[in-house]
């Protein structure tokens, strides 16, 4: 599968103007992601998800409607904040922007589906962890909850973090199991 420029085009718009309108996306993040952001895959094998250009924006902004949809479904009482829930949704897989290059053996992409490769050049971290880390050095501003929703959210042999996460961290899980569940049926 591939995305038309198109929907690349207007996938990346949602994906900055939500940013901007909720006021976590910094110049320096956007200078730092830039291209490579809009052009990353969220996954770099065919039978996983989005292992196409533009996948991985497509990829968070599914997981955003889908966490605000069961963020919106709890009583009034209960729901966290729109602009955080917004926040780590459209952040935790930013560590992915430069993690992927695209694969250059045709026998690996006809036989295994495997369109990208690791980027052996970054240091080993979590996808989480990098999202972090990308986010603040370049002057994103993160709650306790948020940092922690971030890194956690795709730790499933952490026992810490199935009993200490919070209401946000696990909608951000419910959001990105629901955006893969979806996309693979």
């Amino acid at each position: 599968m591939s995305l038309e420029q198109s929907k690349i085009i207007a996938n990346t718009k949602k994906y900055f103007d939500t940013a901007n309108k909720h006021g976590f996306m910094t110049d320096d993040l956007m200078k730092f992601l830039g291209e490579d952001l809009i052009k990353a895959p969220a996954t770099n094998l065919t039978s996983l998800y989005g292992a196409y250009e533009g996948g991985l924006i497509e990829h968070m902004l599914r997981v955003a409607k889908y966490a605000v949809a069961v963020n919106n479904s709890l009583s009034e009482d209960e729901r966290v904040d729109m602009s955080s829930l917004l926040k780590v949704c459209l952040l935790h897989q930013i560590g992915k922007t430069k993690l992927y290059i695209p694969c250059t053996s045709d026998w690996h992409i006809k036989n295994q589906g495997k369109m990208y490769d690791y980027n052996n050049d970054l240091t080993s971290m979590r996808v989480g962890e990098r999202s972090v880390y990308y986010a603040q050095t370049n002057g994103v501003k993160l709650t306790e909850e948020e940092y922690y929703a971030i890194i956690s959210y795709d730790k499933t042999e952490d026992k810490m973090a199935d009993y200490h996460n919070s209401l946000l961290g696990e909608l951000l899980k419910m959001g990105n199991t629901l955006a893969i569940k979806t996309v693979k049926k």
